[in-house]
């Protein structure tokens, strides 16, 4: 493949985290001409509600929806090519009964997860990959 346009990939863990952690460097490179995407690991169905507006009956229950379609908004602004969502579920915060859902992200097998990002590493051959260190930003057990 005889590529010409240089490659960002950026993890996160859940819709939102693309806002609120490295929304403008990946701003910043889609404007200057390189390709950004995106891989966001769940759906962030366990994401508070944090504007009153949004506060109210059937909002809880619909809550992947709206992310994933705020999600789709927020990368449209910032200019991002491509998202790949890996569909696991949002795990909570630490010592919630999320966290004990099968297909809570926490639960993946990690071998499993690894092996996703690596394909999606190998067909999209980024130069640059911006991912979580070891801090985690905050203690979610997604941010890994």
């Amino acid at each position: 493949m005889n590529r010409k346009q240089r490659c960002l990939l950026a993890i996160h863990a859940h819709p939102d985290d693309e806002s609120s952690k490295g929304a403008g460097t990946m701003a910043k490179y889609a404007d200057e001409g390189t390709s950004v995407v995106l891989v966001s690991a769940t759906r962030g169905e366990e994401g508070e509600i944090l504007n009153p507006r949004m506060d109210r009956p059937g909002i809880k229950e619909k809550i992947s929806e709206l992310r994933v379609a705020e999600l789709q908004t927020a990368c449209d602004m910032l200019g991002v090519d491509r998202i790949y969502q890996l569909g696991y579920r949002d795990s909570g915060m630490p010592d919630t009964d999320s966290n004990k859902r099968p297909e809570a992200f926490t639960n993946a097998d990690p071998e499993e997860a690894v092996k996703r990002l690596v394909e999606i590493i190998r067909s999209e051959r980024p130069e640059v990959v911006l991912c979580y260190d070891e801090s985690r930003g905050y203690d979610h057990p997604d941010h890994v």
